[in-house]
């Protein structure tokens, strides 16, 4: 039986008919339809088609289109992501890994946001094949390291459809490159509770002090740390203690815009977070100062409209900067709360229902159901939050 075979350029193939040969290729034949792919069947053998193809390689060789990585993203990238954001958009559902059918809101930004700061500046006027191994390290040497992989990738992904569409024959961006070592300007490491809790009473009346308080203590991420409004914030009582249960459905951007409860980072991100003593009293006391300003948001802009991530970033590190504290991100809230709410002994599977996570395992994904009176009993359970406020008060004093 004849083997199926393909040359480094177009395919040879055996035709259905005995004796013939089935030819195809890119080319432009100048009939108006631009640079396409073509079949052409001959009378021959495999070498007959393999010398035709030869002939029609000299011919149109240089038909193929040389797009710069600007024309390949905006021709072949963009209209893919807006039509998976638009799918999402149409039916919105917790993706699913590796999906590529659709794109949440917030990923969607950060894809424009990488190709807008780092991969358009430097390769958007490039050729595909222009671009050098040692140029691209150079250029992921200017980055840390996160940033450098989310740039890397989505250079891979333009390369790939610049190979599926045959305008290079191979992708630079899909060896392997040293990793920047570069480091953030901002400290990585954790506050310890005590630490945390000076940070919070500097923060007192400044407008990022509720969602620091929720980051710092209730584990939210910064986006969800925004996102409560006030009548989703009540009191729990639990054995003579007050704890503020505070349901977080949604998240708000960089720009103070609300997105919707499947927008969120997972499907086990809705929840409610509970706030100990002594600090849910301050989250109570703020509800009820701005329910008598009439407002509406937790952390309120002051005229009906959520904070954005921005300004609670700039206002929370000039916070940091008066107090003399040096800067971390403000991830480094939820980080810590994770790292000292690990010693009190509250079980790992309602742990990780705070931080809205799920445990890994059948029961924590599909079965465990954790109400915010349920969260704040184990909390009490495991821990003197009452001695705590005490201690935490000593250390003031000092």
């Amino acid at each position: 039986m004849p083997r199926n075979t393909r040359s480094s350029w177009g395919s040879n193939k055996p035709a259905r008919r005995k004796g013939y040969r089935t030819l195809r290729y890119w080319a432009d034949e100048h009939d108006g339809r631009g640079y396409m792919r073509h079949t052409k069947t001959i009378q021959g053998s495999k070498r007959d088609g393999d010398h035709e193809l030869a002939r029609i390689r000299l011919a149109h060789s240089q038909d193929r289109p040389s797009p710069t990585i600007a024309q390949a993203w905006e021709a072949w990238m963009v209209p893919e992501y807006e039509a998976m954001h638009q799918s999402y958009l149409e039916n919105p559902r917790p993706s699913r890994k590796g999906s590529r059918e659709s794109i949440k809101t917030s990923s969607y930004g950060q894809v424009k946001s990488t190709w807008s700061a780092h991969v358009g500046p430097r390769w958007g006027d490039v050729h595909p094949n222009e671009i050098t191994h040692g140029d691209v390290q150079a250029w992921l040497d200017t980055m840390t390291e996160q940033v450098a992989k989310r740039a890397l990738g989505q250079l891979q992904q333009i390369l790939d459809t610049c190979l599926i569409n045959e305008c290079v024959d191979k992708n630079v961006a899909r060896y392997k490159y040293r990793m920047p070592t570069k480091a953030n300007k901002y400290d990585h490491g954790i506050w310890t509770l005590e630490e945390l809790d000076r940070i919070i009473l500097s923060m007192k009346g400044r407008p990022c002090e509720p969602a620091v308080i929720m980051s710092a203590i209730g584990g939210c991420r910064t986006g969800e740390a925004l996102a409560p409004m006030l009548d989703e914030v009540r009191p729990v009582a639990v054995d003579g203690m007050t704890f503020a249960a505070v349901k977080v459905p949604r998240q708000v951007d960089q720009y103070g815009n609300v997105s919707a409860t499947d927008d969120l980072k997972n499907q086990w991100s809705s929840r409610s977070v509970v706030i100990p003593p002594p600090w849910s009293a301050r989250i109570l006391e703020i509800k009820e100062e701005k329910e008598s300003a009439g407002l509406a948001w937790l952390s309120d802009k002051g005229f009906g409209e959520p904070m954005g991530q921005n300004i609670m970033r700039r206002d929370f590190y000039e916070a940091l900067d008066e107090l003399g504290v040096p800067r971390r991100q403000l991830r480094a809230l939820r980080r810590s709360w994770r790292s000292w709410i690990a010693t009190k002994g509250i079980s790992i599977e309602i742990m990780e229902k705070m931080m809205g996570h799920s445990d890994g395992t059948t029961t924590g994904r599909y079965y465990l159901q954790t109400s915010a009176e349920a969260i704040a009993e184990e909390m009490a359970r495991a821990c003197d939050w009452e001695a705590l406020a005490t201690r935490l008060r000593n250390v003031r004093d000092k």
